[in-house]
């Protein structure tokens, strides 16, 4: 399995995988697959597939991020970051994880600091961004509690990937 499919497979998980909601405190309206009417409004959410799923997640998050010029567990990180807190923010985590300039645009540069860290620092910064973003988040009361732990159980499968990698 690549680490798009392996990644993919942890995301859907925390998006609920195909189960169809429309939950009226999520501003995002009717999801599947973690996939919002609101943020796509031309597609069928409601009918929407795992595989047409996967092309949104591999087009505007996976590529858009240049998650295959990463570390597994990095692309990981960022790529579940990307689609739950948005690509820009998910970048400056990375960006400040890494003592990269921090503009959220994922770059040359950016991928270029990635390498000059060990994978395990990485996840551990990158984590501790994360979570302070959340806890300044006004919903957070309401969400907090899934997003911590979203934000654990990715950390440490990354982690568990760096190992598999050593």
């Amino acid at each position: 399995m690549g680490s798009f499919d392996r990644a993919l497979s942890i995301v859907l998980e925390h998006e609920g995988g195909d189960k169809f909601t429309d939950d009226p405190l999520d501003g995002g309206g009717a999801t599947r697959f973690g996939i919002s009417q609101v943020a796509h409004p031309t597609v069928d959410v409601r009918n929407l597939t795992r595989e047409g799923a996967a092309e949104i997640y591999k087009q505007e998050y996976w590529g858009r991020l240049h998650c295959a010029e990463l570390p597994a567990p990095v692309a990981l990180m960022l790529f579940d970051s990307g689609v739950n807190q948005g690509c820009k923010p998910a970048v400056r985590f990375l960006q400040k994880a890494t003592g990269a300039v921090v503009d959220g645009d994922m770059g040359p540069r950016t991928i270029a600091a990635v390498y000059k860290h060990p994978v395990s620092r990485i996840i551990r910064k990158f984590s501790e961004e994360r979570i302070a973003h959340y806890l300044a988040l006004g919903s957070f009361r309401t969400f907090g509690r899934g997003w911590l732990n979203r934000a654990l159980d990715v950390a440490i499968t990354a982690t568990e990937w760096d190992c598999e990698d050593e």
